[in-house]
């Protein structure tokens, strides 16, 4: 059975119209030409990082998926996914389609569709949901007993006090005496652009929207405090809305 929108949406990192030119070519430096090789001209993308946005209009080189029935002057929608990326571009095709007046509303519902799941999978694995504002931020200093070997790849943890607005998920504890905010709760957070960090949510005095607070483990041991470490864990306020819909696909 063919793969569905969805799957082939799903396979792929770039997903453009495009019109093929050459076949048994290519249009990059340091690539061997192959009968399963074309230039195709990219007409319009569907799906792709920001960073390949500059190829629309741009002939680039795709290995097929099935090059038997491909010929110069085909038009259609090819998915695809990364092979080079230098002075030109290169990707491996997944999967093609028709090009159809639904077909990029389809995408982007494809798009939409796993986008929520992973945000889905993050708020079912948060200990707390809450949306506010950031009003203390500065480095974490665990107890001593807590002191651990530093590796290059540290998260150097800080700590965020959030003034919360709203409590979507768990529980916030009434605010300790002395405290300036009728309700806090503080997570931690990777200040680190190290590679494995760089993603990561960084946070500073005022920063306002939906946090999602973790129980994580790092390099087999629990980080000392709830932590906010993965790209989707912090959301802007206009996602809130989104959100709840999604907390209540998760308690159904």
């Amino acid at each position: 059975m063919p793969a569905s929108v969805q799957e082939l949406t799903n396979q792929s990192g770039f997903v453009f119209e495009g019109a093929v030119r050459r076949v048994g070519a290519v249009a990059t430096v340091g690539l061997q030409a192959t009968r399963d090789m074309a230039v195709v001209q990219v007409t319009k993308i569907l799906k792709g990082p920001p960073a390949l946005a500059r190829f629309t209009g741009r002939e680039i080189t795709v290995q097929l998926h099935e090059h038997e029935t491909v010929h110069e002057g085909l038009r259609a929608v090819f998915f695809t996914t990364g092979l080079h990326f230098g002075e030109g571009l290169a990707v491996r095709e997944v999967g093609r389609h028709d090009i159809e007046p639904a077909l990029e509303r389809q995408v982007d519902e494809a798009m939409q569709r796993a986008s929520d799941e992973q945000l889905l999978q993050r708020l079912t694995q948060a200990e707390i949901v809450v949306s506010g504002v950031a009003i203390d931020t500065h480095p974490f200093e665990p107890a001593t007993a807590a002191k651990r070997r530093v590796s290059e790849h540290d998260p150097h943890w800080w700590e965020c006090a959030i003034e919360v607005d709203t409590v979507e998920k768990g529980k916030v504890k009434p605010v300790e005496k002395g405290k300036t905010a009728p309700r806090e709760v503080v997570t931690l957070f990777a200040s680190s652009t190290d590679v494995a960090w760089y993603r990561a949510p960084k946070f500073e005095k005022g920063s306002v929207g939906v946090w999602l607070l973790h129980r994580i483990e790092l390099r087999g041991e629990p980080v000392p405090g709830l932590a906010t470490a993965h790209a989707l864990d912090f959301q802007p306020l206009s996602q809130l809305e989104r959100i709840r819909a999604l907390l209540r696909r998760e308690q159904a």
